[in-house]
């Protein structure tokens, strides 16, 4: 008889076990509002808003060029196109994900830590002329420690931030594209 009072013990527990986690999990009791796993916590405060890296529209660039390693890869729109020799819809693209990048962080630098964001002197540089308006500038740095972003910095002359390693990997992808 032990042995199947014990078992019956054993599943009574299960059972009662099994019913706080249902009730205590359940999304739609009332008092307590339902949370997206992926989302962000229960009553967490809202995210910053990503300030962009450049602020622009790719429908206004009419020239785009990069420079690296001592070389310069230039493509001018014509006719409202980018040219043909090149893969189809690579500068197109090239600027919708760019428009699309954020800031991480704001770094303060001194000109000294520059050498060591890989800033100075630029890894690669990035130039947008627009219709109008002066030409937006992105020098690339290296990636940091991590090797999660990359050090940036806004102009020839202005602010350094931290950006998404992705910026590099889209450099690189458009800068071969231009080279043909």
């Amino acid at each position: 008889m032990t042995g199947v009072r014990g078992t019956l013990v054993l599943a009574l527990l299960v059972a009662v076990g099994a019913g706080i986690l249902l009730y205590e999990g359940a999304p739609d009791r009332p008092g307590r509002p339902s949370q997206d796993p992926l989302g962000p916590p229960a009553g967490a405060d809202s995210p910053e808003k990503v300030l962009p890296l450049l602020s622009f529209k790719p429908a206004d660039i009419t020239e785009v060029v990069l420079r690296s390693d001592g070389q310069v890869r230039v493509a001018k729109r014509q006719g409202g196109k980018w040219p043909e020799t090149m893969p189809a819809g690579a500068v197109s693209d090239f600027l919708h994900n760019l428009s699309g990048l954020g800031e991480l962080m704001r770094l303060d630098t001194s000109p000294d830590q520059l050498r060591e964001c890989g800033l100075a002197p630029p890894q690669a540089e990035i130039e947008l002329h627009r219709q109008h308006g002066e030409p937006l500038v992105l020098l690339l740095g290296e990636h940091n420690p991590a090797a999660t972003g990359a050090y940036v910095r806004v102009g020839r002359n202005g602010h350094v931030a931290l950006a998404g390693a992705l910026i590099l990997w889209e450099f690189d992808k458009a800068y071969k594209a231009l080279g043909g």
